[in-house]
């Protein structure tokens, strides 16, 4: 007597499975969806800053230009790498003239070494 239990609950299971997956097809899931056909990439990408932060959203290096001076200029383009305390320790970037500078910080703001 459990056997025709079973078949009977197992296709009432897969009528219900079959009418679910019509449904769904018709409304929320029947939509078509369709990838371009071509990607063009863009020829450059421009900001005015690039920065990279860690899990926690503190800034670990910056590209861009001189902070603070207005108007901003990117004539001083710099790599900044800042502490753990978010404090600024080096800087590596170029200076009016095209002049390399490297300086490095103690992690209070103060300079303790940099270029001449």
């Amino acid at each position: 007597m459990m056997r025709p239990n079973l078949i009977f609950i197992t296709l009432v299971a897969l009528l219900v499975g079959l009418m679910g997956g019509v449904l769904l097809s018709q409304t929320k899931m029947g939509k078509t969806v369709l990838a371009r056909e071509s990607f063009q990439p863009k020829e450059f990408v421009s900001a005015k800053e690039f920065r990279l932060v860690d899990a926690n959203d503190r800034t670990l290096a910056v590209l861009g230009g001189h902070p603070g001076k207005e108007p901003f200029l990117p004539i001083e383009p710099a790599l900044r790498f800042y502490g753990n305390n978010g404090e600024l320790v080096i800087l590596l970037g170029i200076v009016p003239g095209n002049k390399p500078k490297l300086a490095l910080f103690d992690g209070h703001g103060k300079t303790i070494w940099e270029t001449p």
